[in-house]
């Protein structure tokens, strides 16, 4: 018996053919589900939801921001940057001074990229000139290089072989610009990590969904059809496999819960939350979608219990004792939880059990503080 393995990498298809005494031929495909990029082209824009500033508190408060994680060590094409320490002797109000200045920049570090609705297509005549038909056969681009001017706004206007003078498209704008006022680490061919479908899927498999959402933030501009294109399907592939926590603390992890809260498809990263504790994150989410789509029950409910989070510190991990405030105020956020999941969840079952476990751990967790309390005498 011979074996004849063929692999044809375009399709991800591989054939197995088997050869006996009697014709035998048995074939095994292996295709990869396409994920189908879901981008804001409707009639509804984002934008007035995304930059208005209770969205952008609950985008910011469900990042979780993480200083050793917004300040982790970064790397060069492999080779670590290193940097020199600084130790300094600090007082109490030196030290309050610096944690000011480290949340400063750990904001700015965790910029969300802006999520807007896609661009339409520029098709403006400005005059036609039928003396100048059949003058050339090429097309004639004028670009104002005035320095100073922002790219958006720059003077660009194309003269066709038919005499139409016309204002230029995106992509053309987008070249040009490029040409004239370049932006470090973009390209004007479209890199293979994008346009080559095989390499683009290898890097979302390999789980570097950072790496390839800074690149698409570099590369396009938040309207263009591809920028959208390539976020969607890294959102999608993340809340496939479920791996929330590799955007945690970066600035995509906002755009991401936004997506998919737009797109109706948050039930999953609510499940995660509730798997995790974070029952306050959970309101939040809840909270969000209310913001969003004004869809659930009780959402006036959940805003009010968000102006009581906000003010409390994030929980980066399980707290080990508990004041009464918290006690109240997460009693308050399970009640909520369990009301959503009775009336808005698509994931009842999952929802519900993962609650059941948080309130049984949460339970033992608020004897064991009060025990401990009352042990020391603060009861």
């Amino acid at each position: 018996m011979s074996l004849l393995i063929r692999r044809f990498v375009p399709t991800k298809t591989c054939n197995v053919v088997l050869k006996q005494n009697e014709p035998a031929i048995v074939v095994i495909s292996r295709r990869k589900l396409s994920i189908v990029p879901s981008m804001y082209d409707g009639e509804r824009d984002p934008a007035p939801k995304f930059f208005s500033s209770y969205v952008q508190k609950l985008l910011k408060r469900l990042t979780r921001p993480d200083f050793s994680k917004v300040f982790r060590k970064r790397t060069n094409s492999g080779v670590p940057v290193l940097k020199t320490p600084t130790y300094k002797f600090l007082t109490s109000d030196e030290l309050e001074l610096e944690f000011s200045k480290a949340r400063l920049k750990a904001d700015k570090l965790l910029q969300m990229p802006p999520v807007v609705k896609v661009h339409q297509k520029i098709d403006e005549v400005l005059s036609q000139d039928p003396a100048l038909v059949g003058y050339d056969t090429a097309k004639y681009l004028f670009t104002d290089i005035t320095f100073g001017v922002a790219n958006e706004h720059r003077l660009i206007i194309e003269r066709d072989p038919d005499g139409f003078l016309r204002s230029c498209d995106h992509d053309v704008r987008k070249r040009l610009n490029q040409v004239y006022f370049p932006l470090k680490g973009r390209s004007i061919k479209e890199p293979l990590m994008f346009s080559d479908s095989e390499k683009f899927n290898n890097l979302l498999d390999r789980e570097k969904y950072e790496f390839v959402l800074d690149r698409a933030c570099v590369q396009y501009e938040p309207d263009e059809p591809n920028y959208q294109r390539v976020t969607s399907i890294t959102y999608q592939h993340i809340d496939m496999n479920k791996k929330y926590d590799l955007l945690r603390s970066t600035r995509h992890f906002g755009p991401l819960a936004f997506y998919l809260t737009w797109h109706q498809s948050m039930d999953s990263l609510m499940l995660e939350l509730l798997q995790s504790g974070a029952v306050r994150e959970a309101v939040l989410l809840a909270a969000l979608r209310y913001a969003i789509h004004s869809d659930i029950a009780n959402g006036d409910v959940a805003h009010a219990l968000t102006e009581e989070i906000f003010p409390s510190p994030v929980q980066l991990s399980k707290p080990e004792q508990l004041s009464e405030a918290d006690i109240d105020l997460d009693n308050k956020c399970i009640e909520f939880v369990q009301k959503y999941i009775v009336s808005n969840s698509s994931m009842k079952s999952q929802q519900e059990l993962a609650l059941q476990g948080f309130r049984e751990y949460y339970q033992q967790l608020v004897e064991l503080s009060r025990g401990l309390q009352k042990a020391h005498g603060k009861v």
